[in-house]
């Protein structure tokens, strides 16, 4: 998951005192691929063309950005996160996922690191104290480091066309 729902909640708190309900309605309404940057694309027909299933609607799991479900090669990016400028980020977390799943099925390391600032370093492990089990947090841990990193579609294509058969 990319991020726990208590920041969802804030979120939603805020668009509900500075807009009117239909439009948070249609915020949550689910879209399609168009609405997501466009250098994304090459990512996103990668991850289809290696059987993966992109949507961008509420995750199954409530207070969720968005969420990858290895069994069902879905991704799930939750509306909210277009107008609240994170929607990049969610689909490369939750496209690393994707890759970690290759080609078992099951979850396990990619053995990716980065040099990351040491605030963004401090915030992401905080963020795995408070919101993931230990047994999650390696996976977690690559997912939010890629997230951020400017070479993350070419670096993820390649690893689906390597990893995903």
């Amino acid at each position: 998951m990319a991020e726990p729902a208590l920041a969802e909640a804030q979120a939603l708190r805020m668009l509900s005192i500075l807009l009117p309900a239909a439009v948070i309605s249609s915020a949550l309404a689910p879209q399609t691929l168009h609405r997501l940057p466009a250098d994304l694309n090459p990512l996103i027909q990668a991850l289809q063309s290696k059987g993966f299933s992109v949507r961008i609607a509420l995750p199954p799991v409530k207070g969720s950005y968005g969420l990858f479900q290895a069994k069902s090669k879905t991704l799930w990016i939750s509306p909210l996160t277009i107008p609240l400028g994170i929607v990049r980020q969610t689909v490369l977390h939750e496209a690393v996922h994707a890759v970690q799943s290759c080609p078992s099925g099951t979850l396990t390391p990619l053995g990716w690191s980065a040099q990351l600032n040491p605030v963004v370093e401090r915030e992401i492990s905080a963020i795995l104290l408070r919101n993931y089990h230990h047994s999650s947090r390696v996976l977690e841990r690559e997912a939010f480091m890629l997230q951020g990193q400017r070479d993350a579609v070419p670096k993820l294509v390649n690893a689906l066309q390597q990893r995903c058969r």
